[in-house]
């Protein structure tokens, strides 16, 4: 992978001044005279004027997640919590809870079935409001309680927090949040483990309340008026969205001479980091004999392996002009350039690379976390169709994948429509004609999938669970689910042999997401269910593709070069992100207020 340096190398307009002033005479003037030459102002254009990318004058800042914090009490413990000692944590918990005209607030907290606790959110760069984050819940260090299984977080306002002089001082609230946690023993399967007891997280637990910016500020050399807004131009030239009125409105807002607003382009809500490395991409001051250069340059570019991501990049800065030569390296004998130009014709929504993402996303696992990504840009039609033809395939990762894709595109349709559990989780039932699977969610929302009809249960299997949930088999073939509550009238729910009805029966029983997935889990170990049970299969965007694989002799067969271990990165943006951050000042006061 090639990365464009960063580099700024602007000049100013000189202005060459006499010494000695002109030497007026009324009479003749010698050719041989020694006078300096009269001021002459250099009306050359200023390098940013000349034919350049946004990344030669502008660095992107407000790339690091931001982190916000609050303090608040988890519910419901079957005595597992603790009375927390005087702290500044403690203090502000109190007054909140004061705030909210609690009652006894001490005796509350006091109370072995609550806990205090912190909550913790990492908002991404560009994140806009009304997106839904997990929140991350744990103990202070100090704390007595021993575990948070089955406990409520209630409701907290997230913000940048810090200890100022023995008091917690917290500043705007960004997130707000509340619900079920989901502890870690359970998202790692190890139950021995004390510390994970005391972890977990929320599951899209809080709303985002404001967008979260991202921004270029222009290279201390390139500094001007003029320069800021000729960048702002060239980057609303290409990328642009429509106000509800029916408008056009550019992408971005040049505040000063310095700084440049940001706002993700809807075909990148998904993928930020690259949205940020096309916008580099984007010529300035292009004539139109450069632009076809540009785009020949960029084409022969894309058309070696080893530099195919950057040229298909430089070609998708350009948009619509560039389709055709993107289209010539769907036909390329390198996987890799195949699969650069489809990843850039489909975030220009041309149908083209609907072939070549599909098989990426079936076979290629290198390329699975990006092609999905892509798939879910492309407004064609026909893309449902291939999305829904890969909910059959044998890889879990492409069929969840898959359904992950199409729950964002159509949420609403038949084949991933959900059904609410009570406000608990999401569960969703899909057919297949490859093997049964479970699947939980285990970032962003709560969710079951089911993948096959009638998956069966085991009726001779004995689950005995905290907070009195037992599943048992009855004699005449059937699964009781029953919940016994000191003080409380037994529940008992028979239902038939099924996963998905066994599932409906633990909800019956008031059972929440983590007793769900613990006791499928369970089943599982006891040879209870025969399909896989899965968490999470996401495809991972950090793996490598390996150029040696596809080195091409003369005769257009596969030759392996053992001598070469050229490597390139699935997730380049990640690597980008972290070059760019680098170059953002420390000692920033807020991670919302970057400039």
């Amino acid at each position: 992978m090639t990365t464009r340096a960063l580099q700024s190398r602007s000049r100013t307009a000189a202005v060459l001044l006499v010494a000695g002033g002109l030497l007026v005479s009324p009479g003749c003037v010698s050719w041989f005279h020694d006078e300096e030459p009269p001021a002459i102002v250099d009306t050359s254009p200023a390098e940013w004027e000349l034919s350049r990318v946004v990344g030669d004058l502008t660095v992107p800042v407000g790339l690091e997640p931001a982190k916000i914090q609050a303090v608040s009490m988890v519910v419901g413990l079957d005595n597992t919590g603790s009375d927390p000692p005087p702290s500044p944590l403690q203090e502000s918990l109190i007054n909140e809870m004061r705030i909210r005209k609690i009652a006894n607030p001490n005796t509350e907290l006091a109370s072995p079935r609550t806990s205090l606790v912190i909550a913790e959110a990492y908002i991404p760069p560009g994140a806009r409001a009304g997106d839904r984050v997990d929140i991350r819940v744990l103990t202070p260090r100090d704390s007595e309680t021993t575990s948070l299984v089955g406990g409520w977080m209630l409701e907290a306002a997230l913000s940048e927090s810090a200890v100022l002089e023995g008091r917690l001082r917290k500043g705007e609230t960004f997130v707000r949040g509340h619900g079920a946690i989901l502890t870690d023993n359970v998202r790692q399967g190890q139950d021995d483990a004390e510390l994970l007891l005391k972890r977990g997280v929320i599951l899209g637990g809080g709303i985002l309340k404001k967008d979260r910016p991202i921004g270029l500020a222009m290279g201390a050399s390139d500094v001007s008026i003029q320069a800021s807004a000729r960048v702002g131009q060239a980057i609303n030239g290409r990328f642009f969205s429509y106000q509800n009125g029916g408008g056009k409105t550019g992408v971005a807002n040049p505040l000063d001479d310095k700084k440049i607003e940001l706002r993700v382009h809807p075909k990148y809500y998904e993928n930020v980091p690259r949205f940020l490395r096309v916008v580099r991409y984007i010529p300035i001051g292009d004539t139109t004999e450069e632009r076809l250069q540009r785009i020949t340059n960029a084409e022969a570019e894309m058309l070696i392996p080893e530099t195919a991501e950057a040229g298909a990049m430089k070609l998708e800065a350009l948009g619509k002009d560039s389709l055709d030569s993107l289209k010539k390296g769907l036909v390329s004998k390198s996987p890799l350039v195949r699969f650069c130009a489809a990843e850039s014709l489909a975030y220009l929504d041309d149908p083209a690379a609907i072939p070549t993402l599909t098989e990426a996303a079936r076979s290629q696992s290198e390329f699975r976390h990006r092609a999905f990504l892509a798939f879910g840009t492309l407004d064609d039609l026909s893309v449902i169709d291939e999305l829904e033809g890969l909910l059959h395939c044998e890889s879990v990762e492409a069929r969840y994948g898959a359904f992950d894709t199409l729950l964002k595109k159509t949420g609403k349709a038949p084949i991933v429509r959900g059904v609410d559990m009570k406000g608990r989780f999401v569960f969703h039932s899909i057919r297949t004609n490859s093997p049964p699977l479970i699947h939980f969610r285990m970032t962003e929302r709560s969710e079951v999938v089911v993948f096959g009809d009638q998956i069966p249960v085991r009726t001779d299997a004995v689950l005995l669970m905290p907070k009195g949930l037992t599943i048992t088999g009855t004699t005449d073939g059937k699964l009781k689910v029953t919940r016994v509550v000191a003080g409380r009238e037994n529940q008992a729910f028979v239902c038939e042999p099924i996963v998905g009805e066994l599932i409906k029966g633990i909800v019956d029983a008031e059972g929440d997401y983590p007793e769900v997935m613990k006791a499928i889990y369970s089943l599982k170990q006891q040879g209870a269910i025969d399909a896989k049970v899965e968490a999470d299969s996401l495809a991972s965007n950090d793996r490598v593709y390996y150029l040696d694989r596809e080195e091409i002799d003369d005769s257009a067969e596969w030759a392996a070069d053992e001598s070469e271990t050229e490597a390139v990165e699935e997730d380049t943006a990640e690597a980008d992100s972290e070059e760019i951050a680098s170059s953002e000042k420390s000692d920033e006061k807020s991670w919302w207020r970057f400039w």
